[in-house]
């Protein structure tokens, strides 16, 4: 049964048990009625704010897309890091928020752009905006070039790739210093050609 439930925060109680039924269970093994008895709730209390199981799911996207933004705008402000310190936090954030929540952002990732409703577009558009702003200040600073939009899309495809590598065992899901060193090597590809070093 959901630890601190209390009367009034039904949503949030079945939007806890969801996620760790969809960790441990798989998306196969989550039902608003199996979630309704982890709560210790009747089977049709879920209906008051989830129509199905479908409803369900994308609510948890949702709330996953919001915990990974906090987790991102608080790696992405730059205070009196540089710019590339900065962006090796926010690279290090975001494996081990994937790493820490592997069936959460398999989740998230499942979800297409044209497939989801307004709630969760801005949701996930909202997530990513700390680094779209963090991108725009590497142009700005002459730190990297090109198009922000593929220097992002590059920047989190290769990000997935690590998460999926560390998912799978294959590296070493805490090795910090892995994270920063495929950065670097990514930001020597997408700094201007100066010659310069990445500090």
């Amino acid at each position: 049964m959901s630890k601190g439930y209390h009367h009034g925060d039904l949503r949030a109680a079945l939007l806890r048990e969801a996620e760790e039924l969809l960790q441990t269970s798989g998306e196969a093994g989550l039902s608003l009625r199996e979630v309704a008895r982890a709560v210790g709730v009747s089977h049709g209390a879920p209906s008051r704010h989830f129509t199905d199981k479908a409803a369900l799911l994308e609510a948890l996207a949702v709330e996953g897309f919001r915990r990974l933004g906090a987790r991102l705008e608080a790696a992405a402000t730059i205070d009196d890091r540089s710019f590339v310190p900065t962006l090796r936090d926010v690279a290090v954030s975001f494996v081990r928020f994937s790493t820490d929540n592997p069936a959460l952002v398999d989740l998230m990732s499942r979800y297409r752009r044209e497939d989801v409703t307004d709630e969760l577009r801005h949701a996930r558009a909202a997530s990513f905006a700390p680094v779209a702003t963090l991108v725009d200040i590497g142009l700005s600073e002459n730190e990297l070039f090109g198009d922000a939009r593929t220097i992002g899309t590059v920047f989190f495809a290769t990000l997935q790739g690590i998460f999926v590598m560390a998912n799978n065992k294959t590296i070493d899901p805490l090795n910090d210093e892995l994270i920063i060193e495929v950065v670097d090597s990514l930001l020597k590809g997408l700094a201007p050609h100066t010659g310069r070093p990445i500090s």
